[in-house]
């Protein structure tokens, strides 16, 4: 889990090499990327499964992957 948290940490923060960067800055869709991106969303929502609880960062993050990567 650690390692699908991490992955999602550069991915919110559309650090280099992340899809979001690729995505917002040369409106490119990365494939491998994206997959990284989508395990390790997946990674993270079976383990917070029955949590009351998450992290801001993460909520916010799956926010805008839902709501923005679709336009």
């Amino acid at each position: 889990m650690d390692e699908a948290i991490e992955v999602l940490r550069r991915e919110f923060d559309a650090e280099e090499g992340s899809f979001l960067l690729r995505l917002r800055g040369d409106l490119e869709w990365d494939r491998a990327a994206f997959t990284r991106l989508e395990r390790a969303m997946r990674a993270a929502c079976e383990h917070c499964q029955g949590d009351e609880k998450l992290d801001r960062w993460l909520a916010e993050g799956f926010y805008e992957v839902a709501t923005w990567v679709p336009t």
